[in-house]
């Protein structure tokens, strides 16, 4: 059976998943190696996932999600959620002003289940909705 060609924006949003789960890693564990062993992969395999030439399963975003003291929602959509993600969110967002902060009370009136491949404008989350 032939290996049909992925769709492009599955190879965006792959890309995009990769690089957020570099950007939490390079924060927490500087080392990808490190990291890689402590995940129990091996270290090409998160270096293949960083760079978008290969999927994470679902498995791996959990056990990533739990190491690096992110959401999983940042992982695969790159909302940060400022309650959930606390200190680490701040941190990202100062060095990615790219990625969006939402409060944890707002998140519910956005569309969970749509991917985000482009950046929405960041918003503060002591911010007050009104």
């Amino acid at each position: 059976m032939a290996k049909q060609k992925r769709s492009d924006s599955l190879t965006v949003l792959q890309r995009a998943i990769g690089q957020r789960i570099a950007w939490a890693r390079e924060l927490v564990i500087p080392n990808q190696s490190e990291c890689a062993r402590l995940l129990g992969i091996d270290a090409s395999t998160l270096n293949k996932i960083e760079r978008g030439d290969r999927a994470p399963n679902v498995f791996l975003i959990a056990a990533l999600s739990n190491r690096l003291r992110v959401s999983t929602d940042f992982l695969l959509k790159g909302v940060l959620n400022g309650r959930t993600d606390e200190e680490l969110a701040l941190r990202l967002a100062a060095l990615h002003p790219e990625l969006v902060l939402q409060r944890q009370d707002t998140a519910s009136h956005t569309d969970r289940n749509s991917p985000s491949d482009t950046p929405a404008p960041p918003t503060k989350p002591d911010e007050e909705m009104h």
